[in-house]
């Protein structure tokens, strides 16, 4: 047993040796604390290399849209999983949502076309990740009782989020109208303040969406436009930042996965589906449904053959969108929208 004991003082005294060779060999006296010294080290190199690595979280933002509310319900059902690596971020207005993301507070975002085109005009590194739905009725003009029709809005008030989506259906609105900007009087208004603008008098008509339009045609407005009256061209994607996809392709993956999951429970079970939605959106589950019918949610074929391959099918959109944003000066530059939607899915 002495000879174990001689064994480990010379194994210490070499330690300490090789680690400080500046130093004078320790005495007998010495060595309990050297050996506590080593024994002290070793078990921190032991703790901090058993500590498990932080887990990464995408933060997502949004703001209140029917359509992004699938990515509510896949929270709601479980399907993010119990984890907490996909947290939802609820904003009052797109235009909150796009500052989050240029600001780095979040890494994920629920945008509609126009302000991933705007963004991507401004140089933010993002991808498309996945198309979450499509306006077809859903985003909406709406005017006061006695205006039958946009052209009645000449010289009128018209209030509008001044967003790359408001500017973008005031802009397409005006075309199809064969009017000029000139001929209204645009009045910027975050879309928290639309019904009380319209219902007050503030504007004679406003440019709005889910659930405020159907709050708003119940109390007798009219509705002059929707976005069925320009088709594909309203469209909400989801959008990653391009390092944390790169970095984090299976969370990226887990989020399109737990999306489609709801898509799924909402075509087996529409009413509990529809009942869950429309609580978040405050209002009836029958009025959820109705607003439901003018938004189309692509299923993953239909994703596929949008974002995915040498020639997607958004792009031609996209390019057609980007080229009318900048004749409106809504943007300075065509983007390069192309890289972003075939990076993000493996090409």
């Amino acid at each position: 047993m002495n000879d174990f004991y001689r064994g480990e003082r010379r194994l210490a005294v070499a330690m300490l040796v090789k680690m400080h060779p500046g130093l004078p060999p320790p005495d007998k006296r010495s060595l309990p604390a050297a050996l506590f010294a080593i024994f002290l080290m070793t078990t921190l190199l032991l703790a901090t290399s058993c500590t498990p690595e932080p887990q990464p979280v995408l933060r997502i933002g949004t703001n209140v849209r029917p359509g992004y509310e699938p990515l509510y319900l896949a929270r709601e059902l479980g399907y993010f999983g119990g984890d907490s690596t996909i947290k939802l971020v609820e904003y009052t207005s797109s235009s909150e949502t796009q500052r989050a993301f240029q600001n780095n507070m979040i890494d994920g975002a629920a945008l509609t076309l126009d302000e991933t085109l705007q963004l991507l005009a401004l140089g933010a590194d993002l991808d498309v990740v996945l198309v979450m739905d499509v306006s077809h009725g859903a985003d909406v003009i709406l005017a006061r009782p006695g205006t039958d029709n946009f052209k009645q809005l000449r010289n009128r008030r018209v209030g509008y989020e001044a967003t790359a989506l408001g500017a973008y259906m005031l802009a397409r609105a005006l075309q199809l109208a064969d009017m000029t900007p000139s001929d209204i009087e645009p009045v910027a208004l975050e879309s928290a303040k639309h019904e009380s603008a319209l219902t007050s008098g503030r504007v004679d008509a406003v440019i709005t969406f889910e659930p405020t339009r159907t709050r708003l045609l119940r109390a007798g407005t009219r509705q002059v436009f929707d976005s069925s009256q320009i088709p594909g061209e309203i469209v909400d994607v989801l959008v990653v930042r391009g390092t944390f996809a790169e970095n984090h392709p299976a969370l990226v993956e887990q989020v399109r996965e737990s999306w489609f999951q709801a898509l799924g429970y909402m075509k087996q079970s529409a009413l509990p589906a529809a009942a869950i939605m429309a609580e978040r959106e405050k209002i009836g589950t029958e009025e959820f449904l109705l607003a439901l019918e003018g938004i189309l949610f692509p299923d993953r074929a239909q994703n596929h053959r949008m974002l995915d391959g040498p020639a997607p099918t958004l792009l031609g959109p996209a390019q057609r969108l980007a080229t009318l944003m900048v004749e409106n000066r809504l943007i300075d530059r065509l983007p390069p929208i192309g890289p972003r939607l075939n990076r993000a899915n493996g090409h």
